[in-house]
């Protein structure tokens, strides 16, 4: 993808297969590491194989997408110059999720969460994206990055934007997106802890000694009138006990007599990616075993019991970029505005603590909990 001449069969093979279809799109996806964007989108453009402002030549950035703030940017003030926002897709492979993608039609298609949703009615916020598996064979990249860089700055802030944006004109491309921005520009961290799991200096392409941070917890703020005064907790891992993506909103408990005479638990909203896709709200509700006692009920839905299959979500990604629809993909504003709040937060310096292959983390995160206040719900 480097070197310009590759490019002239290309044209001549694609321009042969368009022939007799007016209504063909190209679509390019760069699988690369960031620094190869600008000489591919070059070559891409320079070659006439992506025209600029067409929007039937689409490009797929893969993530990440930059180093930090600085070389985002920089990629980004190429791309503006040779190519239309129309034509850029800037993937992030957790908005291919099924119901990651659903987290703005629940919010705004279901008239008893949206009045609720704000600080008025809402405790707290946990992102939990947790892996059991280890780095694999991606020794040179990962330790490069570390889990701050590879999954705080995309895919958990991107949740976190679709969970707190505020009500788009249409849940469709630009709309959500600008929302979303306008979130990670209020958003900062507050607190970060950071983790390694015992074997990763051993993996292949790890640099001997290194702190590359394999798991964190962050408490993060959105600095807006919604959002005031609500902490969000994000925390993701490698090798870890469990494959677990979930997140849970925990509403603030009722302020009513009888809650006093008798304590009820927070409400939850629960979303769950993986393992078992679907929905859970904990109610609380009176105990058949005595008068005016308590308990917690759950009523849950599960996309497996039901019958929906998930959908690959890079398939999903591919599929919504051939349809020109440009809500699964991410936009300058929030690629920078994410880069900014990582960037802002300076990690060096911060103790790594160690944590065994297959356990829940570093045992010393149950202090850092205690000091925020906050018990991760399971």
């Amino acid at each position: 993808f480097a070197v310009a001449a590759d490019f002239a069969g290309l044209k001549t093979e694609i321009e042969t297969r368009e022939k007799g279809n007016a209504d063909a799109v190209r679509l390019f996806y760069l699988a690369t590491l960031p620094e190869h964007f600008e000489a591919a989108s070059r070559n891409l453009t320079a070659s006439g194989l992506v025209e600029k402002g067409n929007p039937r030549h689409r490009i797929v950035y893969e993530k990440p997408f930059g180093a930090d703030l600085a070389s985002a940017k920089r990629i980004n003030d190429v791309l503006a110059k040779i190519l239309d926002e129309k034509n850029i897709y800037r993937a992030d492979h957790y908005l291919g999720k099924e119901l990651v993608a659903n987290i703005a039609l629940i919010r705004f298609t279901n008239r008893i969460l949206e009045p609720l949703w704000s600080r008025r009615d809402i405790d707290s916020v946990q992102i939990i994206l947790n892996e059991n598996f280890g780095i694999k064979n991606r020794g040179a990249y990962y330790d490069r990055y570390g889990a701050v860089k590879d999954m705080l700055q995309s895919h958990a802030l991107q949740v976190l934007s679709l969970l707190a944006m505020e009500s788009p004109d249409r849940l469709t491309g630009e709309h959500i997106r600008m929302e979303k921005a306008k979130v990670l520009q209020k958003t900062k961290v507050t607190d970060l802890f950071l983790g390694q799991y015992d074997g990763y200096l051993n993996e292949a392409n790890v640099k001997p000694g290194s702190k590359t941070e394999t798991f964190f917890a962050a408490r993060l703020v959105v600095n807006n009138s919604r959002w005031n005064g609500v902490p969000f907790f994000l925390r993701a891992g490698k090798n870890l006990a469990e494959k677990k993506t979930v997140f849970h909103i925990r509403f603030k408990p009722v302020e009513c007599l009888l809650a006093k005479t008798c304590p009820s638990d927070n409400n939850y909203l629960t979303i769950r990616i993986e393992p078992d896709g679907g929905f859970g709200f904990e109610i609380n509700s009176k105990s058949e075993s005595g008068d005016f006692e308590i308990e917690t009920i759950g009523l849950d839905y599960s996309h497996a019991e039901h019958g929906a299959k998930g959908k690959d979500a890079y398939a999903v990604l591919i599929y919504q970029a051939l349809l020109g629809e440009q809500s699964f993909f991410i936009c300058r504003d929030e690629i920078e505005y994410s880069w900014k709040i990582v960037d802002a937060f300076r990690k060096d310096g911060l103790p790594v603590f160690s944590y065994a292959a297959g356990s829940d983390g570093p045992k010393e995160l149950a202090a850092w909990n205690e000091k925020n206040n906050l018990f991760w719900k399971s």
